[in-house]
C-alpha cells in the first residue's frame, strides 16, 4: 500500500511514482494513479476511481477507516449493521456538505468548478451504499463523488487536487474522534427497541403495532412530524405491553392477524393511520415521532393503478371473463382500476406477503364491493368483488387485510377488527359492529392457488442496458434500457436511490440468459439478500454502474413489484 504523501508528490512537484510529476499534465495521466490504493494514516486508507475514463477528475472516492478506534463491539455492529452504517453516515454527510461549500465558494473566482459529494440519509434507518461496513476486514467504507478541478478542463491542477484529497482524509480523520458515543448509545437503544417489537409481533401474531404518544400526522407534504398533533392513544381492548430489553415497557395499540376495517368521518385521520401503518415497514429515527410504529415486514399496498403494465398474470380469482383475453393468462398495456387493483392483490399474494394494505380513496369501486340491490339488477357480472374473496384469502394464505373504509359498510360485515377514527383518535368498535351488523359468510368458495411464477423469456445485451430513475412528486420510475417500470403508487419506495436499485435488479433479470432463468420470486429474494455483497465489492467491477450511483436497500417484495411492472417485458 502505498503512502498518501507519494500521491500528494506526484500530483504536485516531484513525484516518486511513475517516475515523474504529473502537475500541468492532461489529464488522462491521473488514470495510472487511481488503480492504487493509498493510506493516509494507522486506521485510514483510501482508493479513488474515475467514473469515466473520459474525464478522469470526476471520481468517486472509497475511504476505509477501521470500526476498532470506536470502541464498538464487533459483535454488535455485526447484528445491527443498518443502524451503524446509518448514524455514522449522518455525522459524515454534514461534514462534507459543509467542505463541498468551501471549496466551491474558493473556486468560484476562478470559475473553477468542484465538488464533494456524500449520500444524505433520511428519516429512515436502512442500509445504503454510501456507507458500508465491511465484516471481514472490520472496516467501514464511505463513499464520495468528487470532482476535481483541472486546468480548462484538460490540465491537472495537481495542489488544487492534494489540497481537496487533504481536507476530505483530515475530516473524516476528526469526524471520527468527535462522534458522540453517548448519542450513539441512546441511539442504538431505540433502534433495538423497534427490533423487540417486531420479535414481539412475530410472536404473537400481531401485524402491527403503534406506540401511545407515537405522532402520526406529517407537516404538510414533509416527512416531519407535525408540530401540536395529538399524540396516539391507544383503545384499551387493543392496548398491549411489551416488555423491552432493557427492562421498559412499551404500551400501544397491537392490530391482530384477520381483517381490520379503519373507519371514520372524513378527515378524522384514517389515511393518516393507514400510512403510519405503512411507513411500519422500516425503523425510524428518534424524533421521527413514528419509531415505535411498527408493520409487517412484509406488507404491500394494493390499490388501484389505472394505466399500468401488465404481462401474464392469473386474475381468475376476481374475474369469471374478459372479453378477447384468458383470466388465467391476463396481459394489458394499460389495465383498468379495477384490473390493476385485482393484479395487485394477486401478485401480494405471490410475493408471500403476509399484509395487504388498501384505501378506499385510491381503490376501484366496482372492484372494492357490490351491494345486495346491485347483485340483484345485474346479472351477469364478471367481476368478483374483493368483498367476496378477502376472507378466503386470509384463510387459506394467511395474508391479513388492513382497510381504510368511510363509505360503505359492506366490509363492516366480514371485518374481525373495527377501529373508529374520531378527531385522531381510535376507538375499538367491533363488539358494537357485531351485535348490530349481520355477518356475511355465504360466498362461493374457491381454491386460492399461487400466481403463476414468473420466468424472463427475452435475452438482451447487457452492455445496452443504460440505468436511470425518475422520482418527482407524482412519478416515481426506474429504468433500465427500453423498459420501464412505473413504481409511482409503491409507497415504501421513497427516493430514487431505492429506484437506482430496482434498475439494477431490472438490469440483471434482463442479462440472464434463458436457460438461466428462474422464477422471479425466488430471483428477487436472492438478489435482496445478495445486494450489500454485491455493492461492497464495487470497485472491483469494471462496469461503472456500480460505481456512479447511490443505492439504498429495498426489500424482496419491492423488488418483485419493479420487476413485474416492466413495461416492454415477456413473461411466461
Amino acid at each position: 500500500m502505498i503512502k498518501y504523501r507519494e500521491l500528494k508528490k506526484a500530483i504536485t512537484h516531484d513525484g516518486q511514482l511513475n517516475n515523474g510529476h504529473i502537475n500541468g499534465k492532461p489529464v488522462s495521466f491521473l488514470l495510472s494513479y487511481w488503480d492504487e490504493e493509498y493510506s493516509y494514516s494507522e486506521n485510514i486508507s483510501f482508493k479513488i476511481k474515475p467514473l469515466t475514463f473520459k474525464v478522469p477528475t470526476n471520481v468517486v472516492m472509497y475511504i476505509a477507516f477501521d470500526a476498532q478506534p470506536f470502541g464498538f463491539a464487533k459483535e454488535d455492529v455485526c447484528e445491527n449493521k443498518a443502524f451503524y452504517e446509518d448514524i455514522l453516515l449522518r455525522y459524515f454527510h454534514p461534514v462534507m456538505e459543509e467542505l463541498n461549500k468551501q471549496f466551491s465558494a474558493v473556486n468560484k473566482l476562478e470559475r473553477l468548478y468542484t465538488k464533494i459529494s456524500c449520500e444524505r440519509p433520511d428519516h429512515r434507518i436502512i442500509r445504503r451504499n454510501g456507507l458500508i461496513y465491511k465484516e471481514k476486514e472490520n472496516v467501514f467504507v464511505l463513499k464520495l463523488f468528487v470532482l476535481f478541478p483541472s486546468g480548462s478542463g484538460i490540465s491537472i491542477m495537481g495542489h488544487r487536487m492534494a489540497k481537496m484529497i487533504g481536507a476530505i482524509l483530515k475530516s473524516v480523520e476528526e469526524s471520527c474522534f468527535l462522534i458522540d458515543r453517548d448519542t450513539v448509545a441512546k441511539n442504538l437503544t431505540v433502534y433495538k427497541k423497534q427490533k423487540a417489537i417486531r420479535q414481539f409481533c412475530k410472536e404473537n401474531h400481531y401485524k402491527a403495532f403503534i406506540a401511545n404518544g407515537s405522532v402520526l400526522p406529517r407537516k404538510g407534504d414533509s416527512r416531519e412530524p407535525l408540530d401540536r398533533a395529538i399524540p396516539f392513544q391507544s383503545p384499551a381492548s387493543l392496548q398491549r405491553e411489551i416488555p423491552m430489553p432493557d427492562g421498559t415497557k412499551i404500551v400501544g395499540m397491537a392490530i391482530p392477524e384477520g381483517i381490520t376495517v379503519i373507519t371514520g368521518a372524513g378527515f378524522s385521520g384514517k389515511t393518516t393511520l393507514l400510512e403510519a401503518v405503512q411507513s411500519g415497514i422500516y425503523d425510524h429515527i428518534p424524533g421521527d415521532g413514528r419509531e415505535f410504529v411498527i408493520a409487517d415486514e412484509s406488507l404491500l399496498t394494493a390499490n388501484a393503478e389505472d394505466g399500468r403494465y401488465v404481462g401474464m398474470s392469473d386474475i381468475s380469482l376476481f374475474f369469471k371473463d374478459i372479453p378477447f383475453q384468458d383470466v388465467h393468462h391476463f396481459s394489458t398495456d394499460h389495465a383498468s382500476g379495477s384490473v390493476s387493483q385485482a393484479v395487485n392483490i394477486c401478485e401480494a399474494i405471490y410475493a408471500d406477503s403476509c399484509l395487504i394494505a388498501i384505501d378506499e380513496d385510491k381503490s376501484a369501486t366496482n372492484f372494492m364491493i357490490r351491494d345486495e340491490i346491485m347483485r340483484r339488477i345485474v346479472k351477469n357480472e364478471v367481476i368478483i368483488p374483493f368483498t367476496d374473496r378477502v376472507r378466503q384469502i386470509y384463510r387459506q394464505k394467511n395474508v391479513s387485510v388492513i382497510l381504510v373504509i368511510g363509505g360503505s359498510s359492506e366490509y363492516l360485515k366480514i371485518a374481525d377488527t373495527v377501529i373508529l377514527m374520531d378527531e385522531y383518535v381510535p376507538a375499538d368498535v367491533s363488539e358494537e359492529i357485531d351485535a348490530t351488523v349481520d355477518k356475511q359468510t355465504a360466498f362461493d368458495e374457491v381454491t386460492v392457488i399461487d400466481c403463476e411464477k414468473r420466468i424472463m423469456r427475452q435475452e438482451v445485451d447487457a452492455a445496452s442496458l443504460f440505468m436511470k430513475t425518475v422520482c418527482t412528486e407524482d412519478s416515481k420510475k426506474a429504468v433500465c434500457g427500453a423498459y420501464v417500470s412505473d413504481l409511482t403508487s409503491i409507497p415504501s419506495i421513497e427516493n430514487s436511490e431505492q429506484l437506482q436499485t430496482i434498475a439494477l435488479a431490472m438490469k440483471k433479470v434482463l442479462s440472464v440468459k434463458e436457460e438461466e432463468s428462474e422464477d422471479l420470486e425466488v430471483f428477487a429474494r436472492r438478489f435482496q439478500e445478495r445486494l450489500f455483497e454485491i455493492l461492497s465489492e464495487e470497485m472491483q467491477h469494471t462496469d461503472p454502474t456500480y460505481r456512479e450511483k447511490w443505492f439504498d436497500e429495498v426489500r424482496k417484495e419491492d423488488v418483485l413489484m419493479g420487476l413485474l411492472r416492466m413495461r416492454g417485458a415477456q413473461f411466461a
